[in-house]
């Protein structure tokens, strides 16, 4: 869902529905007596250790990346308190987020804290439109199209559905101390969504002034979007030259899940597209969708589609077209979210074999 409107956002998305959660300190598990981290409120879902490196007590991996003002390295800050946060325009949470980060920002300049904001994976003319409109110029704002300094954030365990590890560290908010040091590390916790960074600014504060950190353990299951959304390609067993024919797509959404319609409420969102290539003396057309769900959203409902969803794909056979066995390829592009969180969006082939025949002598 690209560039979410701000109405939805700060009404559906913004009532309670992802959260951060920390991760910190140099130590080992928590003393006796002392609250894990990932168990206060507003830090639920913190970053366990054995999901591997960086964890708290860790140098932050430097990396280097275009921001307006030139080439920035992530170095540059060491002697002061940073805060880096990985964000994307499409991402309808990370959106809510960003609309506030910049008080965030503001409320912290004078204690000599910097805010990093780093676009994830985005088309940098896109994301320069996006962070000229969207972020307060407080903050640092850097463009990491290809992922490669995000991927450096990305604890080897985490997520490890994941085949690309820099979609790991997407809306994820960490706490470097002025020595580079990471002292806070936080996933997104879809349960308790709080846009307004209460839960990291409560241990900003400690932190500031000198408070120690507990580091936490055990990992939470992750899910990928590839795992929610099983597809079928079928076609007819064989169809002659001359006479059309349909593919039949079955997307199996699983439940909780749902994926934006082909037709969103807003063109903003990620669209569910399926499209099939022609081959030789095969013709394909544009797919037929089923009607949309609505989906509510605390007061907005989003056209959607839930569970066993099926499209289908017309297509003609050339009246020349010579006895063959031919294998149709195509693509299926969503994204999968449930009331609370979205996965990355993601585009995948498919194919199908349709058997040609002479064609029909009565024709």
């Amino acid at each position: 869902m690209r560039e979410a409107p701000r109405r939805m956002i700060r009404g559906a998305f913004a009532s309670g529905v992802l959260a951060l959660v920390a991760l910190l300190a140099c130590g080992g598990a928590p003393s006796a007596g002392v609250q894990p981290l990932w168990e206060r409120p507003g830090l639920f879902g913190a970053v366990r250790p054995d999901m591997g490196p960086p964890q708290p007590g860790d140098p932050a991996p430097d990396f280097e990346l275009a921001s307006d003002a030139g080439s920035f390295r992530l170095s540059s800050l060491r002697g002061q308190w940073t805060l880096l946060h990985f964000t994307a325009s499409w991402c309808p949470y990370c959106d809510a987020e960003v609309a506030h980060l910049g008080a965030v920002a503001d409320a912290y300049a004078k204690q000599g804290v910097r805010v990093v904001l780093v676009g994830v994976e985005e088309e940098p003319r896109h994301w320069k439109e996006y962070a000229a409109s969207h972020v307060a110029p407080s903050i640092v704002v850097l463009d990491d199209s290809e992922g490669a300094a995000s991927r450096k954030f990305a604890p080897p365990r985490a997520q490890p559905s994941f085949d690309d590890r820099a979609q790991v560290v997407l809306d994820s908010t960490l706490i470097l101390d002025p020595r580079g040091i990471v002292r806070l590390f936080l996933f997104p916790d879809s349960k308790h969504f709080d846009p307004t960074f209460r839960g990291v600014r409560g241990e900003l504060e400690r932190l500031l002034a000198g408070g120690v950190a507990s580091r936490p353990a055990e990992a939470p299951g992750h899910v990928s979007a590839e795992s929610v959304v099983t597809i079928e390609a079928r076609a007819p067993r064989r169809v002659a030259a001359g006479e059309t024919g349909e593919i039949t797509v079955v997307l199996d959404i699983a439940p909780g899940y749902h994926v934006m319609s082909d037709h969103p409420s807003d063109p903003s969102f990620i669209a569910t597209r399926i499209r099939f290539d022609d081959a030789a003396g095969v013709r394909c057309k544009e797919a037929l969708y089923p009607p949309a769900v609505a989906f509510r959203v605390d007061h907005d409902s989003i056209p959607t589609f839930l569970g066993k969803t099926v499209v289908t794909i017309p297509f003609v056979v050339e009246p020349d077209a010579g006895t063959a066995s031919l294998t149709i390829e195509g693509s299926v592009r969503y994204q999968a979210c449930t009331e609370g969180r979205c996965l990355f969006p993601v585009t995948r082939r498919v194919a199908t074999t349709i058997e040609v025949s002479p064609a029909r002598s009565d024709r």
